[in-house]
């Protein structure tokens, strides 16, 4: 009973350490990625692409 209840606790820490690890990683991974509309903007903003391609762009994406 007692190797039991030893193997089970070592299980318990080791599960809650990967939910800590994957939930880290979901809410900072959720917060660096941008969409697709703000990197458009961007580019554009640093001339990257023309205001032609950024409005058709903006169309395709029904965003205008």
């Amino acid at each position: 009973m007692v190797i039991e209840d030893v193997i089970r606790t070592i299980l318990s820490v080791v599960v809650i350490i990967v939910l800590i690890i994957v939930l880290v990683r979901f809410t900072v991974g959720n917060k660096q990625q941008k969409d697709s509309l703000t990197i458009l903007k961007e580019k554009y903003e640093n001339g990257e692409i023309s205001e032609e391609a950024y409005k058709d762009a903006l169309k395709k994406r029904g965003k205008q």
